[in-house]
């Protein structure tokens, strides 16, 4: 059985679902029309919900990144500051040699 022949099968199941709920007075509202148009709502919602869920994990990512590169130049400007004694200590040792 291929793919379109359970579709249509499961469609007509639906169909005759709705068929008998209408029949029973309960409710008009099933049929392949709206349980189509909920499924595309849905797929919609859940789009927009990855897409909100990207976009904070870029922003997380960002943040990480910025962080990451404010401590490299912490380091960096630790291990200037720390050798910068020893550097003038060397050029005023220079400087009295000439």
């Amino acid at each position: 059985m291929n793919t379109q022949d359970l579709v249509n099968k499961a469609l007509s199941g639906l169909d005759y679902v709705g068929y008998q709920l209408e029949a029973l007075g309960v409710t008009d509202k099933v049929n392949r029309h709206t349980t189509l148009a909920f499924i595309m709502a849905e797929q919609n919602h859940l789009k927009g919900e990855l897409d909100s869920l990207n976009a904070r994990i870029d922003q997380h990512k960002a943040r990480v990144e910025r962080v990451r590169k404010q401590a490299g130049k912490l380091v960096n400007d630790g291990i200037v500051f720390a050798g910068s004694p020893i550097q003038h200590t060397l050029e005023f040792l220079k400087s009295r040699r000439q």
